[in-house]
């Protein structure tokens, strides 16, 4: 079956869920790659759904990015991460550690590729020093900080929409995206993974692209979503700003040669909008995202051509209401 179908099977056979409650997606974190810059933080966002909060990765910052946005700790419900590169997980580990120290014992769980558990293992090993010296609210220690997490690995095949994530406020629906192109036969390409989510809450329904190249999985999971959130690279910032590092020659076609596989042009992104049928566009993850930008034309160009709907180029701590319009 299709991957649209097979999408739309399983949202209709699921259980109703409450139609009512606000739904809301803050871009806590849209610059791309893990060059710390001041205007943009790096990858996270937040979906909350009433008082529900749910990341879909966690870069350095994201902590700070969520008292910014009067988003509590303790209301986070889950995390999803789309992959492992260090601009996405740099955040995961303080988080972690921080919720344990708040007295928030619940089990967080914390889904994504491949690797995430055992990651997730060896961060919270790494803060045993800080288990070794609690502070105490009172005569009752705290549990290991092992117990307040729960990390799961998504199956590494996931051609098709599958359902990963269900509670009372939404449905969380992942597939396999095109970010990754490594040699067959290697260690990461029998193991790395990333992963685009889609998110079904209220009667409403959110995909975040993750770090992709053009896509038809991504696309399919996209199909008449209200609100797409798609990453997106302004090429020729990209090879300026190469260029003026030192790349040349071979170093530097090499990287475009990357970039173009592995992730998203304007045009690109319009494409994939227009074809999935999607109400509205949200474009984060910015790369370069440099503080010296000047402006959001790089970011758009040649995009108004593919998709003629909404379209904003994020800033942290932006919030979008997403089908406030039909409550």
């Amino acid at each position: 079956m299709h991957g649209a179908l097979l999408l739309l099977a399983a949202i209709s056979a699921a259980p109703a869920m409450a139609r009512d409650l606000p739904v809301e997606l803050v871009t806590l974190g849209t610059g791309g790659g893990p060059v710390v810059q001041t205007r943009r933080a790096q990858p996270a966002t937040a979906i909350r759904v009433g008082d529900a909060i749910y990341l879909f990765d966690a870069g350095e910052g994201t902590q700070r990015q969520m008292e910014a946005a009067k988003l509590p700790l303790g209301q986070v419900r889950a995390i999803f991460l789309t992959h492992h590169h260090l601009d996405h997980v740099g955040g995961v580990g303080p988080l972690i550690a921080n919720r344990w120290v708040q007295m928030r014992h619940m089990p967080l769980p914390v889904i994504g590729p491949p690797g995430t558990m055992a990651m997730v293992a060896e961060l919270v090993q790494a803060y045993r020093p800080i288990e070794l010296a609690p502070v105490t609210l009172g005569p009752k220690a705290p549990p290991p900080m092992a117990s307040t997490v729960s990390a799961r690995d998504l199956a590494s095949e996931m051609n098709e929409p599958a359902l990963v994530y269900q509670d009372d406020a939404i449905r969380v629906f992942a597939v396999v995206n095109d970010h990754y192109h490594f040699a067959p036969g290697t260690e990461s390409a029998r193991t790395a993974r990333s992963y685009a989510y889609r998110i079904e809450a209220a009667g409403r329904s959110i995909v975040l692209t993750g770090d992709t190249g053009p896509s038809a999985r991504v696309e399919a999971l996209a199909k008449g979503a209200d609100l797409l959130v798609s990453e997106v690279m302004d090429r020729a910032a990209i090879a300026r700003d190469l260029a003026a590092s030192g790349f040349a020659g071979p170093a530097l076609e090499g990287f475009m040669k990357h970039m173009d596989a592995n992730h998203l042009t304007p045009a690109q992104a319009g494409e994939m909008a227009a074809r999935a049928g999607v109400k509205a566009l949200v474009l984060s993850h910015l790369v370069p995202g440099r503080d010296s930008d000047t402006g959001d034309e790089g970011y758009v160009r040649g995009l108004a051509e593919r998709f003629t709907g909404p379209v904003v180029v994020a800033k942290d701590l932006d919030r979008f209401p997403v089908g406030a319009e039909d409550r």
